[in-house]
């Protein structure tokens, strides 16, 4: 079981399929819910809608009420009741379900790993210099050669089946965009998870929502998945950023979140906490003391 072979995984649009008529129709039997997904058409090839309910069953993300299929809580409601409302948070919800630890405790094993293929691929993919990498699958494909300690036993993608469902993954799920060519870059998932890093506050010291962003997004710097794939890496083959630098792609999502309003950096003078954004090659952006999120309730 994983997520990044998607031809037996599963795919993210049937996925946003399914959902929608779950959202619309309510429970369905399985033969039912497939039915009203297309399956009665001729040319709708009725496997990847099982491979994908099957996956997201089996990550908690569809359950199962009375011998019918159903959107698990607290999924459901955050969902929402409004296909497209559903359609448009779903992002944030696949995210959450495929970075729960629950689904993470194999995290370098191949058998049963759930959704650590795609954890373990996020992580790397967002711990290198994203201003220079080639994307290329082969190329990355040697990177991780290069760089890990132990490729026998530590695999981010096997092959270049997987490292186009990892790139595809990370469009769908807010850690990469696409536009005149596919690029690393969090953004997205860093954007709608300000509400949970913020909480109850309006500002934080720089360190502290570096450190709670980790906490929600356990792939960005300093989270737990990261540190995993941080530490089965090679010095002499991936520099390691002093203490106190931000990645290139989280700086990346911290400073177009600025640029965008959704919050205000601020560097004080005499405090504590000073984190430095970085572009390549650990060069210094800015410094940065205090994150304030936006008053205009942007973020939510």
């Amino acid at each position: 079981m994983s997520l990044l072979n998607q031809a037996s995984d599963g795919l993210f649009n049937v996925l946003i399929v399914l959902v929608r008529a779950l959202v619309r129709f309510g429970p369905k039997s399985r033969e039912d819910l497939i039915l009203v997904c297309g399956g009665a058409a001729e040319a709708c090839d009725t496997s990847q809608l099982t491979k994908t309910l099957n996956r997201w069953t089996e990550l908690g993300l569809f359950g199962e009420d009375n011998g019918s299929v159903v959107i698990a809580e607290p999924y459901r409601s955050a969902l929402g009741k409004n296909t497209d409302g559903a359609e448009a948070r779903l992002p944030k919800v696949a995210r959450t379900v495929a970075l729960q630890s629950s689904n993470n405790t194999r995290f370098w094993e191949s058998e049963g790993a759930k959704s650590a293929d795609l954890s373990r691929g996020v992580a790397w993919m967002l711990a290198q210099d994203v201003y220079t990498l080639d994307v290329n699958s082969d190329r990355l494909a040697e990177l991780e050669g290069r760089q890990l300690l132990d490729s026998g036993a530590q695999k981010i993608a096997q092959n270049n089946t997987r490292w186009n469902g990892l790139k595809t993954w990370m469009l769908y799920l807010g850690f990469a965009r696409d536009g005149m060519q596919w690029v690393v870059d969090p953004t997205q998932a860093l954007r709608e998870a300000l509400p949970e890093i913020f909480g109850s506050n309006r500002e934080l010291s720089a360190s502290a929502f570096v450190e709670r962003a980790a906490a929600v997004l356990p792939v960005l710097d300093g989270g737990a998945y990261r540190v995993q794939v941080e530490g089965a890496l090679k010095d002499s083959a991936w520099p390691r950023l002093r203490a106190g630098l931000i990645s290139s792609s989280m700086s990346r999502a911290i400073q177009r979140l600025d640029h965008e309003g959704f919050i205000t950096l601020s560097n004080r003078s005499d405090t504590e906490g000073v984190v430095s954004l970085t572009g390549s090659n650990a060069r210094t952006w800015r410094d940065v003391s205090h994150v304030v999120l936006a008053q205009s309730g942007k973020a939510h």
